[in-house]
């Protein structure tokens, strides 16, 4: 395939390319432009539904403390009663406008549920109004429990509209799903709160004790407010860097489920041993009802919120669809522009110089060498690619052995010559690490310093030589005692650390003992062939509330004076005692362990 053909192949498949990329970009933020203009209408409709929601349950509590009253007294509550019910009328009302506003097949089911709310509701009224204009002792108390629960149906007949606007809601954005849970969780705490202030107006206006069922009822109530309230915390966490959430939660908290909450089981504990109230019923609401303002107030925030949102999000995908429609256009003018650039100054040169080679290389002299239409650096762009590539590999190639050096340099000066464990110097390097993590997270960790008991009489007896193959040989069956996350060091002449992590002062001493069977057990043979028995004493110390890496190692040491002191070849685990960790008590025990061995 001839350059020409193969280049005019590739800028067609790079077009399509960039065409499909651009109209993939535009297509996500159609669909989130479309998805966030169809959301708003929705969250609309779902708060006023869960504004009717607010209205009944404030009717119910009327409503039920009015055919609590009897004729004389139920004057104040049917006066409060007559806009309690103008208020739910509007509501419905101003949702079935919101309804009619849009044609969609779900919203023709939403609409068919708030008729028969309202249906319901005027059945309800006339049946309570019924029972109310009859003197208390003449009304069936049958009737009136069928009265109330009538109220209970009817918002039951209108939970499918929030329900299913609630669905909508989630399908048109799943960014909202926790905002539309939250809105109905907290028209579900309102319901709770207003549920328990009727299960104590019967008691209170009767003046008597509350009965069994009055007891679990408002037990229960009480018990779904707390998690109702767990649960919209919880759902909210992601808004609680918001001002108006995080104090509408806390009032929420204080007043309505505290102070709120509060008064009403102060009530609750009285009715259980007698009527004798403190407040009338009137009281009661007057006292309650206003803290349960903050509930509707944080649904409407979480409603505003999610809004608020979809109209940002709308506003800028739709100028990101125009923003990407324009720069797709002037990138394709572009693309276009630079393709015939390439062609002309390019492509073009580079064919002719093939075909003048070409010539050359088959001896054709006769062919006129063109005269270059433009002066420009493509032989020597090539030539200088090929110088860099060539200067480029041997720069690698230097800093691969450079690299490797380095890591050979750093394992020297980490490791003992002798024993190949850690020096010192690297092992307070990564035992720094270790105890920052024990000390910030307070964890467990364990140290041990063993020391070779006797080795200056193995130096005198048997020579340098021979004390070198002992420690060799401590060292390598100290490492068959440790883990891979186990720090194994040689501290100076015959003494060796062993860091464990997680591991506590009873494992450490374990491990530690463990390690000194293995030392008596073995036969330390030297090269003349002679064979000597070896002993170490050990001295174990656990994290605990030490301010450095030092004072821990300076504890291992008096305890492993502690274990020479008491005869060697044993392990010596000594807990913190009250008061240790002074600096110079801690060194003058280091410098005594030092003396004594």
């Amino acid at each position: 395939m001839s350059l020409n053909r193969l280049f005019g192949i590739i800028s067609l498949l790079l077009m399509l390319l960039f065409l499909a990329l651009a109209g993939k970009i535009v297509d996500s933020e159609w669909t989130v432009y479309e998805r966030s203009t169809e959301s708003i209408p929705v969250i609309r409709k779902l708060h006023l539904a869960l504004q009717v929601e607010e209205k009944l349950v404030v009717e119910r509590g009327v409503t039920n403390l009015l055919l609590q009253q009897d004729l004389q007294d139920g004057e104040a509550v049917r006066a409060r009663l007559a806009p309690v019910r103008v208020a739910s009328d509007e509501a419905l009302r101003n949702l079935q406008q919101a309804l009619r506003d849009q044609a969609s097949p779900w919203l023709a089911l939403v609409m068919r549920n708030v008729l028969l709310t309202e249906q319901a509701l005027a059945a309800t009224r006339q049946d309570v109004d019924l029972l109310a204009a009859q003197p208390k002792a003449q009304r069936d108390p049958g009737t009136v429990v069928v009265a109330t629960g009538m109220i209970m149906n009817t918002m039951d007949v209108f939970a499918p509209a929030v329900a299913a606007l609630s669905s909508v809601a989630i399908q048109s954005d799943q960014q909202f799903h926790d905002g539309v849970d939250s809105a109905q969780l907290a028209s579900s705490l309102r319901d709770v709160a207003g549920q328990m202030v009727s299960t104590l107006t019967a008691p209170i206006v009767a003046r008597r004790p509350l009965t069994e069922q009055e007891r679990y009822t408002f037990a229960k109530l009480s018990g779904q407010a707390d998690q109702l309230y767990a649960v919209i915390e919880l759902q909210l966490r992601g808004y609680s860097h918001k001002p108006d959430f995080k104090a509408a939660l806390q009032t929420i908290r204080d007043h309505s489920l505290g102070e709120g909450l509060d008064l009403l089981t102060n009530l609750f504990v009285t009715g259980r041993s007698s009527g004798n109230y403190d407040l009338s019923p009137d009281e009661m609401v007057a006292s309650y009802v206003p803290r349960m303002a903050a509930i509707p107030h944080l649904r409407d925030l979480i409603v505003t919120d999610m809004i608020r949102e979809a109209e940002q999000r709308n506003l800028r995908a739709r100028n990101f669809l125009l923003a990407t429609v324009s720069l797709a256009l002037l990138a394709l003018g572009t693309f276009v522009l630079l393709l015939r650039v390439i062609r002309r100054r390019v492509l073009r040169p580079i064919i002719d110089a093939t075909d003048l080679f070409v010539s050359l290389a088959n001896e054709r002299l006769i062919t006129a060498i063109p005269t270059p239409r433009y002066d420009d650096e493509i032989g020597d762009m090539m030539r200088a690619i090929h110088v860099l590539k060539a200067h480029s590999q041997e720069r690698i190639c230097l800093e691969k052995e450079r690299e490797e050096m380095i890591a050979q340099l750093q394992a020297t000066s980490d490791t003992d010559f002798l024993t190949g464990l850690l020096n010192r110097r690297a092992f307070f390097a990564q035992g720094e690490q270790q105890f920052g993590i024990a000390q910030r997270y307070r964890r467990q960790l364990s140290l041990i310093l063993m020391d070779v008991d006797h080795f200056k009489a193995v130096n005198d007896q048997h020579g340098h030589q021979a004390g070198d193959q002992v420690l060799c040989k401590v060292a390598e069956l100290s490492g068959r005692c440790r883990r891979k996350v186990d720090l194994l060091a040689r501290y100076g002449g015959e003494e060796f650390l062993l860091m464990l992590p997680e591991i506590d002062l009873e494992q450490g001493r374990a491990v530690a003992e463990k390690l000194r069977g293995e030392i008596e057990a073995c036969h330390f043979q030297l090269e003349e062939g002679v064979s000597i028995k070896i002993t170490a004493s050990f001295g174990v110390v656990a994290f605990d509330h030490d301010d450095t890496l030092e004072n821990l190692i300076v504890r291992a040491d008096q305890a492993l004076y502690k274990a020479k002191d008491g005869g060697r070849n044993m392990v010596t685990a000594m807990p913190r005692e009250p008061g240790q960790g002074a600096r110079g008590s801690a060194q003058d025990g280091h410098d005594r362990g030092r003396a004594s061995a």
